[in-house]
């Protein structure tokens, strides 16, 4: 009974703090003069309460197995982090620049450590306890909305500002949350997982999956999830050896289409490509030939540095193109400019090759669809936005894929010693 009680206490406070760390997205408290995001810190009681439950309750298989999955997703940006410290030591970079730039990674790596500590405290119903979380942010953010603007104004300003693509009746969008990145993560899991659950509850899920990427919606989330979903759905269908040979055959893909999107992006073939197709890119087209000035595509360009692009953005207040400063809006491109070329070509191996060749071990259908769906569509919405270093992003993809590594690793791994 003890055992229970202390269960569903931990599970009460893990639900808690998930609550907070989504609804506080962009709120941010001063210390030394640094903004410190409250999901950040929610992030810290959640490890700080992992820890504490190993040390009374010390599961050796269960923290292996999180901790290991944790150390693959965090290579990438470990290398981030080791190629950009050359860059700053050799360019002389401001120190202010320097801590910008080491805070974005370290950010995301906290994020890491928060889900791994997720799964020791929460087990099989981690991904349940992060889905209900956001949720119930979601539902209260809709809930204050249609407050302000009643029932059928909420639902008809919706209605408008999905059919404009976001150009008419704003303020009832959660777009600025960026929650429909986290939703195509948590959308890919449930389709393939949790089978087993009564058909209202899937149904109930799905329906509540769908809202969400409505509400905070983001036609870059809706492509990706399109694009999760056909590889893992082909994956999911192979037999085991066929199924390695697709997890390769898509690796191999990734790498040559992330070294390639460079040069296209650099010297104008996306530019001639979208308008020759009438593709409406946001001002995605300006924002590229602004940044194209500062990078070249070649082995001697050896990168500015993390932090560079928020450093111009902070210098310029506004760009010669007539927008505001803004992000690159692309995650490749930002990579590559603040890396240089051989930091960006070592993140390559390791972005995805890496995570799906580490997590995904092709033992179980399941597992490895959802591991491959949710690379390639972090893999799809890293083409046009800028989510490596978004916390929502990095906090619900690890989610998804540890709870796949617990699934498979650790409780296959329980069940062979027993027998």
């Amino acid at each position: 009974m003890k055992t229970n009680y202390r269960e569903k206490l931990t599970g009460l406070a893990a639900f808690l703090l998930l609550t907070e760390i989504f609804y506080f997205y962009e709120s941010y408290i001063t210390i030394a003069g640094f903004g410190v995001g409250y999901q950040y810190i929610g992030c810290m009681i959640v490890a700080a309460l992992g820890f504490g439950l190993f040390l009374v309750d010390p599961d050796i298989d269960c923290f292996y197995h999180s901790v290991k999955t944790a150390g693959v997703l965090m290579i990438p940006y470990i290398i981030i982090l080791l190629f950009s410290m050359t860059i700053w030591i050799f360019n002389f970079t401001p120190l202010r620049q320097i801590i910008s730039g080491f805070f974005e990674p370290a950010y995301m790596i906290l994020c890491l450590i928060c889900a791994a500590s997720l799964v020791y405290i929460l087990r099989d119903q981690m991904m349940e306890y992060a889905f209900w979380a956001l949720s119930t942010v979601v539902g209260v953010m809709v809930l204050q909305r249609i407050l302000k603007f009643g029932v059928f104004g909420f639902f008809e300003r919706l209605s408008r500002y999905l059919i404009s693509m976001g150009n008419e009746a704003t303020g009832v969008s959660l777009e600025a949350t960026s929650f429909s990145y986290t939703f195509v993560f948590f959308g890919l899991y449930y389709i393939f997982y949790r089978k087993e659950d009564p058909v209202w509850k899937q149904l109930l899920r799905m329906l509540i999956i769908l809202f969400g990427l409505l509400v905070t919606f983001k036609r870059s989330g809706f492509m990706a999830l399109a694009f999760g979903f056909v590889c893992a759905f082909v994956c999911f269908r192979l037999n085991d050896r066929n199924r390695k040979l697709f997890l390769n055959f898509i690796i191999v893909l990734f790498i040559l289409f992330a070294f390639f999107y460079i040069p296209i992006i650099r010297y104008g073939l996306f530019e001639r490509i979208a308008t020759a197709l009438d593709i409406n890119t946001s001002s995605r087209i300006r924002i590229y030939r602004y940044y194209a000035d500062y990078y070249d595509f070649g082995i001697t360009y050896l990168g500015r540095g993390l932090g560079w692009v928020r450093r111009l953005m902070a210098s310029a207040e506004r760009f010669n193109v007539g927008l505001q400063s803004v992000n690159v809006h692309c995650d490749y491109v930002r990579l590559y400019i603040e890396l240089g070329f051989w930091g960006y070509l070592f993140w390559i191996f390791t972005a995805f090759p890496w995570v799906v060749k580490g997590t995904a071990r092709g033992n179980s259908a399941e597992n490895d669809a959802v591991i491959l769906g949710t690379c390639v569509a972090l893999a799809s919405l890293r083409m046009t936005e800028n989510i490596s270093f978004l916390y929502s992003a990095t906090l619900g993809m690890s989610i998804t894929i540890m709870q796949c590594s617990y699934n498979t690793k650790y409780r296959s791994g329980i069940q062979s010693r027993k027998t």
